[in-house]
């Protein structure tokens, strides 16, 4: 073995890999935060007066 093999075996590293478009075990736990934008409505100064149906 070379100095090299013999240090990536010490680290243990065997290679290099990825896990795109791979099924990961136990990667279906947690929960997204979606930010869902905010509707604001006009309650003063409104067309027809303060005593009417809000729109929606």
């Amino acid at each position: 073995m070379t100095e090299e093999e013999q240090m990536n075996a010490m680290l243990g590293f065997g290679g290099f890999g990825t896990t795109k478009g791979k099924a990961v075990a136990g990667n279906n736990v947690g929960a997204a935060n979606i930010k869902k934008q905010r509707k604001f409505r006009q309650y003063m100064n409104r067309k027809g007066g303060f005593n009417r149906l809000l729109d929606k």
